[in-house]
Formats: structure tokens, C-alpha cells, sequence
């Protein structure tokens, strides 16, 4: 049996399909989940409208993530897809909006937007991927790069505490600490990955695949050019 097109179940965990005139617009910043189980402190830009009826919010990565210019402005036409937080949602705010947007394309200029990172930590039922595969890829050559500096700057160290330490073995002990940690991170990513361009999605890449598809958003792993992933 074929699954429905996204955005016509009539289940709570069903996204909202809208369209409609961006109104009552108001941009916060937000941090989100400070020293929750990604760490860091992770600023959003939050744009909260009406639309429909509804009240919603489109969660923005702050610079350098984000985009260079604001993605709504008041009074934009705008078509849109947003997922519903769940019942049990924490927050004020959450409890009384509508949903968090996951996809939106502004009629007025014609900017695709596709939403990855706050669906980290917001509650929901179903959402998309966190991480885009173009998002995975620069973060993976982040992570090459320091284990690269961190095994390089042992040598250096060694020479500089004095010519009798065992740095090799040092340096060896260091580099194998630093394949395994970058390992646990890095291999369960590579079989969803994998699974993925096998064709047999998780549930979340693969309500992510019909986002993209519902907007013509290309696919994930591979997005239309101009699409901006936040």
C-alpha cells in the first residue's frame, strides 16, 4: 500500500500544508537546549507569524549559518510546510504556536528554504534529518581537520618539554584515541548514510525525502540549486 502524500494524513503527526500572507511578525533570538547532549550554546533567530490562522515559527540559525538576509519580512506570500510539536512540548511558547516550520518557499523573491538544524531538539512527533548530507560533509572535514591538528601538535610538544620524552609513543596513543573517538561519532552516521543511498530510509530521512519532494526541493542528497538548508 502507497503512503499517503505528505500533508494529507489526518493523524495529529500529520504536517500542515499552508499558503497565505506572512502576518504579525516578530524575530527573537532564542537559545536552544544550552549544554543539552550537543553542547555549545546554539543561537536561533526565531521568526513566529500567523499564516492560515495558525501561529508558527521558523527557527533560523544564527551567522554564520544562517542566511545572509532575512527569510520573511511582514506582509510576504508565502507557501509552507510545518510539523505540529508534540502534546507533551514544554514551553509557553511552543504550547500555543501551531507548529515549527520544516520547508518554505517565499513567493516573493522566490528564496527555498529547507529547515534541518532546530529539529535537533525540538519535540516533535516526526521531523526531518537534523543534519543535511552537505551539513554532514562540512562537519566531517571540521572533524578531520582538528584530529589532524591534535596528532600534529604532539611532536611539538615532546620537543618542547624535552628530547628524552617518548613522543612517538605518545603521539601514537594520542592518534589511536582520536580514531576511536572519531569512530563512535562518525560510523553510525556513515550506515544511515548508507542506508539511505541503498534506498531503504529511517523514517526520518524518509519523511524528509517527501518534504523535499513536496516543494520540489530536489532530494536531500541531492538538493536544487539555490536551496537554502538552515
Amino acid at each position: 500500500m502507497d503512503e499517503p502524500a505528505i500533508g494529507t494524513r489526518g493523524d495529529a503527526a500529520a504536517p500542515l500544508r499552508l499558503s497565505g500572507t506572512v502576518q504579525r511578525l516578530q524575530r527573537t533570538v532564542e537559545l536552544l537546549n544550552p549544554g543539552g547532549r550537543h553542547g555549545g550554546r546554539v543561537e536561533f533567530a526565531v521568526y513566529r507569524f500567523d499564516l492560515d490562522r495558525r501561529r508558527l515559527a521558523l527557527y533560523v540559525p544564527l551567522a554564520p549559518a544562517g542566511p545572509a538576509t532575512p527569510p520573511l519580512a511582514e506582509g510576504d506570500r508565502v507557501e509552507l510546510l510545518a510539523q505540529r510539536y508534540r502534546d507533551n512540548a514544554r514551553g509557553d511558547a511552543q504550547r500555543a504556536e501551531g507548529g515549527a516550520v520544516v520547508a518554505l518557499r517565499n513567493l516573493e523573491d522566490g528564496a527555498a528554504y529547507a529547515c534541518h538544524s532546530a529539529f535537533r531538539w525540538l519535540a516533535m512527533d516526526i521531523a526531518p534529518v537534523g543534519y543535511t548530507p552537505r551539513m554532514l560533509r562540512a562537519a566531517l572535514w571540521w572533524t578531520l581537520g582538528l584530529s589532524l591538528l591534535a596528532c600534529a601538535a604532539i611532536p611539538g610538544f615532546g620537543f618542547a618539554i624535552g628530547a628524552s620524552t617518548p613522543w612517538q609513543r605518545t603521539l601514537a596513543d594520542v592518534a589511536a584515541l582520536v580514531g576511536l573517538i572519531d569512530a563512535a561519532i562518525w560510523l553510525p552516521v556513515a550506515v544511515l548514510r548508507l542506508r539511505w543511498r541503498l534506498g531503504r530510509p529511517t523514517a526520518r530521512q524518509r519523511y524528509t525525502e517527501q518534504a523535499y519532494a513536496a516543494f520540489g526541493f530536489g532530494s536531500p542528497l541531492n538538493p536544487a540549486p539555490g536551496l537554502i538548508e538552515l
